[in-house]
């Protein structure tokens, strides 16, 4: 099938996330047309969404995986966040994470502004694990950037009014536990993946 994008239409008006209505046109292997609309929820304005303007230059936030290694013992260890997710409804055992200011050149400016207002830390050594790439594609355009860094400095955190988030450094050698008790840890995809390299790349 070959797919060609219409327009679309923003059926929302809130601050920070809307709900838009896509249309494509759809032509068939048999050769006919059909019209066929999508909803997707964005953080973007109409001319800047991805499916009219395709762009993964830049990514709308960046998900900080931050880890420090003791100077005497060598023990690794990585800040975990507990944040409570409005969307689910209860507390998400993640990484530090946030959007990109306008301001910020690009997502290492980010991840140094956003380790040091979320956590409290200074990084350096930093690595882009993975480039601005789609999170939930079903669902949503927004692209993220995943960073690696380590943890030079530990200073004091700036949060946000209803920034509900708490950071604690966790030992690797206790993630594996983590990982396996769902009972009492919801961790998303992407940082369950992130850890088990962790623990493959520190091994």
């Amino acid at each position: 099938m070959q797919w060609r994008f219409l327009s679309a239409d923003k059926e929302t008006d809130h601050r920070f996330l809307n709900l838009f209505t896509l249309h494509y046109e759809v032509t068939k292997e048999d050769g006919s047309i059909a019209h066929y609309p999508y909803f997707v929820a964005s953080r973007n304005e109409l001319d800047q969404l991805q499916a009219k303007n395709p762009h993964f230059d830049r990514p709308d936030a960046v998900v900080l995986c931050l880890y420090y290694q003791d100077p005497n013992t060598e023990e690794v260890s990585v800040i975990i966040t507990t944040q409570f997710r409005p969307a689910l409804g209860r507390y998400l055992t993640s990484f530090p994470a946030g959007l990109l200011d306008p301001q910020d050149k690009d997502e290492i400016e980010a991840a140094k502004r956003e380790a040091l207002e979320e956590s409290g830390v200074v990084i350096d050594d930093i690595e882009v694990i993975s480039p601005p790439s789609p999170t939930s594609s079903g669902l949503s355009d927004e692209i993220d950037s995943l960073l690696l860094a380590r943890i030079v400095e530990f200073k004091e955190k700036r949060l946000e009014e209803f920034e509900d988030i708490r950071c604690r450094l966790v030992p690797l050698k206790e993630i594996p536990n983590i990982l396996e008790d769902t009972a009492h840890y919801v961790v998303p995809l992407t940082a369950r993946l992130m850890l088990r390299y962790l623990l493959e790349r520190f091994r």
